[in-house]
């Protein structure tokens, strides 16, 4: 995401008592700050909510719908322990076949540096948020990658 004069990065992050980033927050903390930029953001008729209901009690991070047609989004950190497993382990086993969804889904990412990567099965650490979109793209089947988005939004500190 480009930078701005606001330093919007900011408020996924702990801060000290001055103000400086210590650590990045919570990733339910993430995902409504997110979800709150986003409902601001949405044509009529378009609603987003958290933690949308699928069977088996499982439910999605966010969900974005309009009349009958939803689209879960599974968010992670990139510090995430299942963040290589959880596109294909949540997002596409237990949300994109839900009634309405119709095989779509998002799986977005908070990126925080490369230091706060989780390893990948094999092969180094992305060094960047574009690296680790690419990366995980790349695990989807051409007929996945119609229907499944990948986002990594950049929310490190510039200065990492």
């Amino acid at each position: 995401t480009p930078r701005s004069d606001t330093d919007a990065w900011r408020q996924y992050w702990n801060v000290d008592s001055h103000g400086r980033p210590v650590e990045p927050r919570p990733e339910s903390s993430c995902r409504d700050i997110l979800l709150q930029a986003l409902r601001g953001r949405l044509p009529d008729g378009i609603s987003a909510w958290r933690e949308g209901q699928h069977p088996n009690d499982k439910r999605d991070d966010i969900c974005v719908s309009r009349q009958d047609f939803r689209v879960p989004v599974e968010v992670k950190k990139n510090k995430n322990q299942r963040l290589w497993s959880a596109l294909r382990s949540q997002l596409i086993a237990q949300y994109t076949s839900t009634l309405g969804c119709e095989g779509y889904g998002i799986y977005l990412v908070f990126w925080f540096g490369k230091e706060y990567t989780q390893p990948p099965p094999s092969g180094d650490r992305p060094a960047t948020a574009e690296e680790l979109q690419e990366r995980l793209q790349a695990t989807l089947t051409p007929v996945e990658a119609r229907k499944i988005s990948v986002c990594v939004i950049d929310v490190s500190r510039p200065d990492a």
